[in-house]
């Protein structure tokens, strides 16, 4: 998917992200993902979650979605299921979001 590379040694901090597998045997797309533990806490006893820059909260008041879906005769709706995909880190930021991948041998 073009979404990862092969990590080079760095003196720059690391931190590689814990992850693991979630099966879904009766989904008709995809049935395993890769889920990602950004909570996860470390020895110095933080997260990843608990160091980075909190911004604004992106989702507004589910009472004001409502209401705007009730403005118009028309509504859009759109699934942003491969949005996450599509977020941009900043090459200084990857060494901070590295994980271990062990390619399966069959």
């Amino acid at each position: 998917m073009g979404h990862m590379e092969e990590a080079e040694d760095t003196d720059l901090p690391t931190y590689y992200l814990p992850h693991h597998t979630v099966t879904k045997s009766d989904s008709l797309t995809t049935k395993t993902r890769v889920v990602f533990d950004g909570s996860a806490v470390t020895r110095s006893g933080l997260s990843l979650n608990d160091i980075l820059v909190c911004g604004p909260s992106v989702q507004p008041e589910l009472l004001s979605i409502v209401l705007r879906f009730r403005l118009y005769r028309y509504a859009l709706v759109a699934d942003i299921e491969k949005m996450y995909r599509q977020v941009w880190v900043a090459p200084s930021d990857c060494d901070m979001q590295r994980i271990v991948y062990l390619p399966v041998k069959c």
